[in-house]
Formats: structure tokens, sequence, C-alpha cells
């Protein structure tokens, strides 16, 4: 499924060294960009969530809300 700007979309927890730094939940896409490195061809999309600040993840682990509960 492709991840567009506008897009609402679920994320999952991000955890480091066993500490929750972003906890799971929904968000609006505000940006998707190319990998900054240029190794790969994945997309990153920046996410802005409940938390005040937008965060990064890549667009394979992001899966795209749709309303009534339908998965596109």
């Amino acid at each position: 499924m492709k991840i567009n700007v506008g897009d609402r979309v679920s994320y999952p927890d991000v955890v480091v060294l066993g500490q929750t730094l972003i906890p799971a939940g929904v968000g609006m896409v505000m940006d998707v960009k190319a990998d900054p490195y240029g190794k790969t061809s994945r997309q990153i999309a920046v996410v802005k969530g409940a938390r005040k600040e937008p965060f990064e993840a890549f667009t394979s682990a992001l899966q795209v809300v749709v309303e009534g509960g339908d998965q596109r």
C-alpha cells in the first residue's frame, strides 16, 4: 500500500534498548521523502501523531487507517 501525504496512518511502538520512545498510535502523514542515505529505494514519512513533535518512520512500518474500519 502506498502512503501519501495527508493519509491517516497507524504506527507501532518504537522501542530502543527496552525503552518505548514512541508509543503506538494514529497520526497524519505530513511529508514523504526518499531514504536520506540513498542506499535503498525505501521511503520515509514524516508523521504528526499524538506527540507534539513530528517524527520520521519508514513507510513500510505504517498502515493506512480508513474510516469505518475497512483497510485499503
